[in-house]
Order: structure tokens, then C-alpha cells, then sequence
């Protein structure tokens, strides 16, 4: 079975359905600085960083990087 990013973040942080993510942004963000982005496909990574933070996941990644959230 593939690993589905959305499905393991929403039952990290605790939301009932993948639609409340984009409510929970500043929890989602700190959470991947901790969590295994490269055990998921570049596509939905992708996904991901667009429904959640409406930004590219290449962008994401350069500021979870930078940050000090």
C-alpha cells in the first residue's frame, strides 16, 4: 500500500477529515519540519503543499528549512 501524506498528517494532528488541514496550518507546518517528506512521492507532496498552504512544494521546502518556526 502507498503511503498517503494527507491521510498520515491529518491522523497526526488529530483532524477528523483531510478538509480540516488547510485549517490547521501553523500546526501542519511545524509537524513536517519533524516528518519524512522524502517517503512520499514529489507529486503529491505537490498536492499537498498546494491544498494546505497554496504554495509550491518547492518554496515550502526552502522555508522549512529557513525557519525557525
Amino acid at each position: 500500500m502507498d503511503k498517503d501524506l494527507f491521510e498520515d498528517m491529518k491522523n497526526r494532528i488529530g483532524c477528523s477529515y483531510i478538509s480540516d488541514l488547510p485549517f490547521h496550518k501553523r500546526r501542519i507546518w511545524r509537524e513536517l519540519k519533524h516528518f519524512p517528506l522524502s517517503a512520499y512521492p514529489e507529486n503529491q507532496k505537490q498536492d499537498f503543499f498546494h491544498y494546505v498552504f497554496d504554495m509550491d512544494y518547492a518554496i515550502a521546502s526552502d522555508r522549512l528549512h529557513l525557519s525557525d518556526i
